[in-house]
């Protein structure tokens, strides 16, 4: 993806998503649709992060507590200037496009996000340089996805973190499954540290449905793609993906379809 396409990322061209869930009383899309549909918000995900950060910077984002379902998130950010205004935006997994969150932050000497309490700045004078908490309640496999933008445009850093991972591993390869939409209605398979420029087999099973297909990983043993793993005339169930390549065979599985 070339970096005027990675630019919209932040800026979104807004997608009408249209998937089993979402797609009740009204004519059904196309396969190519949904196909095309699905693999933009995919490679959106992806390169939200350093991909798409400015050159020579970057932002990390840390757990800092978890009390039952509550959990803390900490930004820290590397290669910025000592001075900048910088404001934050999210992109849940329940919204199309990122949206604004929060204005005025800075980085204290450590490089952690904080309120410093001061004019032009989020925070209240009695509590300076006070530590940035991003709170999230999220379920297995939902994603966080963070950018800091500074205030004359010239700095953007992203970053995501899945705090509670639905993953897989086996002899040192693994398989991470992760929602893109609130139902798992679409979810990203990443494959991770697999030989590289090797050839792998998909196996998904949903609920008695069995897909499969090859891929091939990248120069990092690296592949991603997206799967869309609800069952005809089922309103949820359970999916597994299985990866296969020589000398390893990890899986993962992942519920599907709304809740509540």
């Amino acid at each position: 993806m070339s970096k005027s396409n990675i630019t919209l990322v932040f800026r979104f061209i807004a997608l009408s998503i249209v998937l089993p869930a979402f797609g009740q009383g009204t004519a059904a899309p196309s396969t190519a649709s949904v196909e095309e549909t699905a693999s933009r918000l995919v490679k959106m995900h992806d390169v939200w992060g350093p991909k798409a950060s400015t050159p020579n910077m970057s932002l990390s984002l840390r757990e800092a507590s978890r009390e039952g379902p509550m959990i803390r998130i900490r930004m820290y950010a590397t290669g910025l200037p000592k001075q900048g205004i910088y404001t934050l935006f999210q992109w849940p997994v329940t919204q199309r496009e990122p949206s604004q969150s929060l204005g005025g932050i800075t980085f204290d000497e450590s490089g952690l996000a904080v309120c410093a309490g001061t004019p032009g700045t989020c925070g209240t004078p009695d509590k300076p340089n006070d530590p940035i908490d991003v709170v999230l309640k999220p379920v297995p496999g939902e994603p966080s996805r963070l950018a800091l933008i500074s205030a004359d445009q010239a700095i953007k850093l992203y970053a995501k973190i899945v705090p509670i991972p639905l993953k897989g591993e086996d002899k040192g390869c693994s398989v991470e499954a992760v929602l893109l939409t609130p139902g798992f209605e679409l979810v990203a398979i990443e494959a991770t540290g697999f030989p590289p420029n090797t050839d792998i087999v998909m196996d998904t099973d949903s609920e008695g449905e069995r897909h499969g297909g090859k891929a091939r990983t990248d120069t990092n043993g690296r592949y991603i793609s997206a799967i869309l793993p609800y069952k005809q005339g089922l309103a949820r169930g359970t999916a597994k993906v299985t990866l296969k390549a020589s000398g390893c065979s990890p899986s993962v599985t992942f519920p599907w379809g709304r809740r509540n």
